[in-house]
């Protein structure tokens, strides 16, 4: 009996190997995952650029500091979200963010502003400047995500605080699109459209900022 056995072992392990040789048993590639950063926005000029030179505007150093941005939870996820209609969302397995989003959201305002306002003195949360900033911002994201034809969706509440006396200067609501693209939802593609809006977005902040420099004409 065990002889028999024997056997039948060995000829389903010949059955099995020419399986194997012959391709009848389908194997499947690993499908690599793709990460993806959000970067600065390239501007042509800065905001401080188009002053007069004569202007202590263009002469001193505008300081500010990213005080807080939240998210919504859907979106801290390692996963690209798309929204596939107006109550469903699609979290993508194998395009991920190369790091935590709202991290990078900040530094990339930061950056953004520093470019626009032509100044080094830009501060990010958690970090607290030495000294209180001439401006804090402070964002609340609703939407940043591309929906199933690639158009990308940015909604945010944002607040411009005096740092030296905490006094409220603007409160603004901001909802900004995409073109839509031409071909079907490419990720490479989608995160620079994610890159123009964040740019866009922090253009306005900017232009809000100059408006409240004491001396600056509106």
């Amino acid at each position: 009996m065990q002889i028999l056995w024997l056997k039948y072992q060995w000829i389903f392990i010949l059955i099995l190997t020419g399986c194997i040789l012959s391709g009848c048993i389908e194997t499947h590639p690993i499908t690599p995952t793709q990460f993806y950063l959000l970067n600065p926005a390239q501007y042509e000029t800065n905001l401080i650029s188009k002053k007069d030179h004569s202007d202590p505007l263009s002469q001193n150093k505008i300081s500010l500091e990213i005080a807080s941005l939240r998210l919504p939870q859907y979106l801290e996820k390692p996963q690209i979200v798309t929204r596939s209609s107006q109550n469903q969302l699609k979290m993508a397995e194998y395009h991920q963010w190369g790091g935590n989003l709202r991290k990078n959201m900040i530094r990339v305002i930061a950056q953004n502003m520093s470019q626009l306002l032509a100044t080094p003195n830009v501060a990010m949360a958690p970090f607290r400047p030495s000294t209180p900033p001439d401006f804090r911002i402070e964002v609340e994201v609703m939407r940043f995500e591309p929906d199933e034809r690639g158009q990308v969706h940015f909604s945010a509440q944002w607040r411009l605080v005096s740092g030296k006396d905490g006094n409220p200067l603007a409160t603004r609501m901001l909802d900004l699109e995409s073109p839509v693209p031409e071909s079907p939802l490419d990720f490479d593609h989608t995160i620079s459209l994610m890159v123009d809006l964040l740019g866009e977005f922090c253009l306005v902040i900017g232009k809000e900022i100059l408006l409240h420099i004491p001396g600056n004409p509106v």
